[in-house]
């Protein structure tokens, strides 16, 4: 029934505009041919843009690492099959670039300066990071490294995006963005990955105890003062240079959007506390469609899996291109499996480890896309990001977190709250006798893979991208 509607869009589309529209509607089909669901919703948001829903001109900023970038180019991937105008701005701390991904799902991406350091000194930080117990430290390490030396070059783009679209989406901690939007009076959505910052009196700020109605309060509001203390004259400094008012309470008044808060988690994770405002709204995971970064099952692999029992999947994601040990805790990896008495498939960097000898139960792997190969995994180790947690969950796999900053002690509190992780280990202090001790309680437990079965279904009748863009037109496009 979806292919029959994109004719009826051309039957009622300005002559001018049919052959853009086919050729839109002809390469769509190419590269979703494969998921079917894709197909549909692509037809679907394009007929409605026909009857009823106007075209808005979108402008996405983020900032970050892998798991800071990714949803962003799910969402504008998503904005753009509904039929508008959207363009992606991406600040990269890892120097990496996304306009391949950006060409399969049709949007320009821009890449903003990133802080230009090389290996050594991104290992440095990492180092830094990954030694620190204080949270709050931990964040200041980031933004005065990678975020503040950054702002002008930000600000530039964000000021062109204002200027040349209806509409700004921006990552939560994108103040640049949030600050020129007031600036050109444009509208502005934020995007949260997780819910830490959001108050609620009926559960803690992460970190500290559930204290109850009465006292939950007051340690937001503390935590909220210490931001405030640390962020606020940087914030400032930036609306005093355009003539803004100052503000306080930043992770309300700045962070989140007042018209309209995404938060790109799964309602499996993340529930909604009934004193959340209603500009807050848990969309689901927002995921890249698989045809955006098409895959091969290696023949050596297909062997390896038919070789035995389901291996379990080994990664620190992003931070392992970051850290200052990528030998030590790959070497951890590949131990704490072989002591575990289980086969793995183990990412790494392995063309800087040539001489890392081989093992007939380990598969090494280098970066692939995860939605491909965990459903064929029964366990995944990973550092806790956002995207690794929610795609583990989704395809019914437990979770082992190895976490190194805050918001990845987040995830593995969230995981294991779940009943789908055990308690998280540390970077800071992980060897191989530990995982391989977490590796068996895991998969000698039958009910962490069945909650994860459970909670994998429920995923999987989320759309996030889909709800997002619903709700931006909604707001913006009736």
């Amino acid at each position: 029934m979806c292919l029959i509607q994109c004719p009826y869009e051309l039957n009622n589309t300005e002559s001018g505009d049919k052959m853009q529209l086919l050729r839109d509607v002809v390469r769509r089909f190419i590269w979703m041919v494969s998921d079917i669901d894709s197909i549909c919703y692509f037809c679907y948001c394009r007929f409605r843009t026909s009857y009823g829903r106007k075209s808005v001109k979108i402008g996405l900023q983020t900032w970050g690492s892998d798991g800071d970038i990714r949803p962003f180019l799910a969402l504008a991937g998503g904005l753009r099959a509904a039929g508008h105008d959207v363009s992606l701005v991406v600040t990269s701390v890892d120097n990496k670039n996304y306009q391949s991904i950006g060409a399969e799902l049709d949007i320009p991406v821009r890449h903003t300066r990133g802080p230009g350091y090389d290996d050594a000194m991104l290992r440095m930080l990492a180092d830094k990071l990954i030694r620190s117990r204080d949270p709050l430290a931990q964040i200041r390490i980031v933004l005065e490294f990678a975020f503040y030396p950054l702002v002008p070059d930000m600000f530039s783009a964000s000021q062109k995006l204002c200027a040349a679209n209806d509409l700004v989406i921006g990552h939560f901690i994108h103040t640049p963005l949030h600050t020129a939007a007031e600036l050109s009076g444009k509208p502005h959505v934020s995007v949260m990955l997780n819910h830490i910052g959001i108050y609620s009196k009926h559960v803690p700020i992460f970190g500290v105890p559930q204290l109850g109605l009465w006292l939950n309060p007051f340690w937001h509001k503390l935590i909220s003062m210490m931001m405030d203390r640390f962020l606020g004259p940087h914030v400032n400094a930036l609306r005093k240079s355009v003539n803004l008012p100052m503000v306080q309470n930043i992770s309300e008044t700045v962070w989140t959007s007042r018209t309209l808060n995404l938060l790109a988690e799964s309602s499996a994770l993340c529930h909604k506390q009934p004193d959340w405002p209603q500009y807050h709204h848990v969309c689901g995971f927002f995921e890249l469609p698989d045809a955006s970064e098409p895959w091969t099952l290696p023949e050596d692999l297909k062997r390896f899996l038919d070789a035995g029992s389901p291996p379990i999947y080994m990664s620190v994601g992003s931070m392992l291109s970051l850290d200052p040990e990528p030998e030590i805790i790959t070497s951890t990896l590949v131990q704490g499996a072989l002591l575990a008495g289980c086969r793995a498939i183990v990412q790494s960097r392995w063309n800087d480890l040539p001489d890392f000898p081989d093992h007939s139960q380990i598969y090494k792997i280098h970066k692939t896309p995860h939605q491909h190969i965990f459903p064929l995994c029964s366990a995944v180790v990973h550092h806790g990001g956002a995207g690794t947690s929610h795609t583990a969950t989704l395809h019914g796999c437990p979770s082992i977190v190895i976490e190194h900053v805050l918001d990845q002690q987040f995830f593995a509190d969230t995981l294991q709250k779940a009943g789908v992780a055990p308690k998280a280990l540390h970077r800071r202090t992980i060897t191989a006798q530990k995982l391989a001790k977490t590796i068996k309680e895991v998969l000698s437990s039958p009910d962490m893979k069945k909650r994860a079965e459970e909670l994998g279904s429920r995923m999987k009748q989320e759309n996030g991208v889909k709800m997002a863009v619903e709700l931006i037109e909604q707001q913006f496009a009736g």
